[in-house]
């Protein structure tokens, strides 16, 4: 436990290629389960809430989400617009094949929302090409430089501001990980990755750091239960 407040660079199974699609989509059902009741989502929705407010109410917005997993976000996020009566489109993308696959067969009924193949660290898109931008929980898939170089395209990218949300790494964090792989998560990729995960994401401090190599403007703010969000464009 001492040495946990080191950054472990492990490579998750998710990162591989050798995890069947059935034991894929599990996991990523699991990961949204983590968002949706353990902080996630919060800790995303009310920074972008706050970004939609720079933006005038009655033009299109146009929106991007890098790594989108299952595309649980940008669905959760259309639905949210569509409640709030603002017109979004939504551009979603994720760097590993079949996860492209899963993600665009969950978003057949939202014709708003397109999903491509994409890398977040080299995005094909023009600058200020989106409105908004977000990314949640891949951060901590990333080495160092490959993080700068994501909220550097995260910048380059959004007209309006953009939002990276992962874990912090804490000792806490960590046990409730082991207890969640031990209790709770059911596929095995999950229940690996879930620990690991917390031991390969940024503290806050670290999260500053970045930022600031990667000349951008933007901060890092905590949620509860241990949360970073890194706002751009504030």
């Amino acid at each position: 436990m001492a040495q946990l407040f080191e950054r472990l660079d492990l490579k998750e199974w998710l990162d591989g290629d050798s995890v069947e699609p059935v034991e894929l989509e599990k996991s990523l059902r699991e990961v949204w389960g983590v968002n949706r009741y353990l902080g996630g989502n919060p800790a995303l929705f009310v920074h972008l809430e706050r970004l939609m407010r720079k933006l005038a109410p009655s033009e299109p917005v146009r929106v991007l989400d890098v790594a989108t997993g299952l595309a649980d976000l940008p669905v959760a996020f259309i639905d949210w617009c569509k409640k709030r009566g603002r017109n979004v489109s939504l551009v979603a993308v994720d760097n590993h094949p079949q996860i492209v696959q899963l993600a665009a067969r969950r978003t057949d009924a939202y014709p708003s929302i397109e999903v491509l193949h994409a890398d977040g660290t080299a995005l094909p898109f023009e600058d200020r090409s989106f409105d908004l931008a977000f990314c949640n929980l891949a951060l901590h898939h990333l080495d160092e430089q490959s993080a700068i170089k994501l909220f550097a395209e995260m910048a380059r990218v959004t007209r309006a501001g953009w939002v990276v949300t992962d874990l912090e790494r804490h000792r806490l964090a960590y046990l409730a990980a082991k207890l969640l792989a031990r209790f709770v998560w059911k596929s095995p990729v999950t229940r690996h990755d879930g620990p690991l995960s917390v031991m390969r994401s940024f503290t806050p401090q670290e999260a500053r750091q970045l930022v600031q190599l990667a000349g951008v403007n933007a901060a890092v703010h905590k949620h509860f239960p241990f949360r970073l969000a890194v706002v751009g464009h504030e």
